[in-house]
């Protein structure tokens, strides 16, 4: 009798302890989702809370005729440290030391560049830098830090090729529209001068 109850025990105590492992098994799977899903939780409120720095080329809207080069940040956040590298170097055929001094300003980094901020340069005009021969491929690279640290680099490439047959626009300025009001303004007369009324006398 004796043994019969120590083979149960025995086998209880198998069991117990598959039991055991099995249970420990499961609480570390839980545990590691647990942690995975904390992970995305934090990497999604980060990026959700961090700054999107980009860089274009693009047609300059007062004209439709120039070129300039446009970064700007698209984020919630304020971007620091911003580094810019363009490779090859912009075209310095019409505003060199000015495009010079860009490319190492962005080389070095901008202090800071806040939420819906934008920094342009004038490249000159798009049928000379367009119409140049070879590759017009240049390789961008951004780096910047936000609240949480470092933000990964955004690598692509600007192709200026892209620009060739395409429609160059003029959309308007509040500056066309102060000049269209400055001229009316001419043709009428200057009210601070006196001026005569004529009546017409054919009547008495």
């Amino acid at each position: 009798m004796e043994t019969w109850i120590a083979v149960i025990a025995a086998v209880a105590a198998v069991a117990a302890a598959a039991a055991a492992t099995v249970s420990g098994r499961f609480v570390q799977q839980q545990v590691r989702e647990m942690k995975r899903q904390t992970d995305l939780q934090q990497a999604i409120a980060e990026g959700s809370s961090s700054p999107y720095v980009w860089a274009d080329v693009r047609l300059q809207s007062r004209n439709g005729w120039n070129l300039e080069f446009v970064i700007g940040n698209s984020g919630p956040t304020v971007a620091t440290n911003v580094r810019v590298a363009i490779d090859p170097p912009l075209p310095t055929d019409h505003e060199g030391v000015y495009i010079d001094a860009m490319h190492q300003r962005l080389s070095e980094g901008l202090s800071s560049l806040a939420p819906g901020c934008t920094l342009h340069w004038t490249l000159g005009p798009s049928a000379d830098l367009v119409n140049r021969s070879g590759s017009l491929a240049h390789r961008v690279r951004i780096a910047c830090d936000g609240p949480h640290g470092a933000i990964p680099a955004n690598e692509y490439i600007i192709d200026m090729a892209d620009f060739r047959e395409s429609v160059a626009r003029h959309d308007g300025t509040l500056v066309d529209v102060a000049r269209a009001i400055a001229k009316l303004t001419e043709k009428l007369p200057d009210q601070r001068k006196p001026f005569l009324v004529e009546l017409d006398s054919e009547g008495e």
